[in-house]
């Protein structure tokens, strides 16, 4: 039995190949990773997710240039308050 050698074509479709399941899967760990916060909500990830698992290499792509927020999921978990929301503030006049 002979072993299948690649040409350069071959390796060049198998590295498009991995780098582009690498893509789809950095891509759905982040949006998985978002917070639920105002400008990302939890319906609008359900959406990426779709979008990127339909969409593929394109999908990826497009959650990179348009849904993403700017730093990514861990950029976005450091501005969330670690207890959860801030509490009210007290009210004004009373003592």
């Amino acid at each position: 039995m002979e072993w299948f050698v690649p040409g350069a074509f071959g390796v060049l479709f198998v590295a498009f190949f991995v780098s582009t399941i690498g893509l789809v899967i950095w891509t759905l760990v982040d949006v998985v990773r978002m917070p639920g916060d105002p400008s990302f909500k939890a319906g609008t990830q359900l959406v990426w997710v779709i979008v990127i698992l339909l969409g593929g290499l394109i999908g990826a792509i497009i959650y990179l240039a348009v849904g993403r927020p700017p730093g990514g999921a861990t950029a976005a978990r450091q501005w969330l308050p670690a207890g959860g929301p801030p509490p009210p503030p007290p009210p004004s006049g009373a003592l």
